[in-house]
């Protein structure tokens, strides 16, 4: 669906979420890591996903490609809403539901990205 060039993007940032999966899947979990894993993927999506365009993607692909970046978008502000609420969870039941919430936002991320490198 996309380019190489394009795909080397995708790739990294697939390899960042990925990393930040398996820091959240960690038994001992830090807030300040996870934090950390995020500012990264964050700055991998806007420096290298955000600036792709209709250019990057074969052309009979281009309208699925569009629809998929919208959904990227989407996710990325959605996992950092997750992750700001995991921070402030107060009892254990809510932190293990909210975990579980951006680990699927996560997951879903990835499946975006594998998508778009197929």
């Amino acid at each position: 669906m996309v380019t190489p060039s394009s795909a080397q993007s995708y790739q990294l940032f697939q390899q960042a979420l990925e990393q930040m999966r398996t820091a959240l899947t960690a038994q001992d979990l830090e807030i300040a890591i996870l934090r950390n894993n995020f500012q990264e993927v964050q700055g991998l999506f806007q420096s290298k996903i955000l600036i792709l365009t209709t250019d990057d993607v074969t052309p009979d692909s281009a309208s699925r490609w569009q629809s998929l970046q919208t959904e990227i978008y989407k996710q990325m502000r959605l996992l950092e809403t997750d992750l700001m609420l995991l921070q402030a969870s107060r009892s254990s039941a809510t932190f293990l539901s909210r975990q579980t919430g951006v680990k699927n936002r996560l997951n879903t991320l990835i499946q975006y990205c594998q998508e778009l490198l197929q």
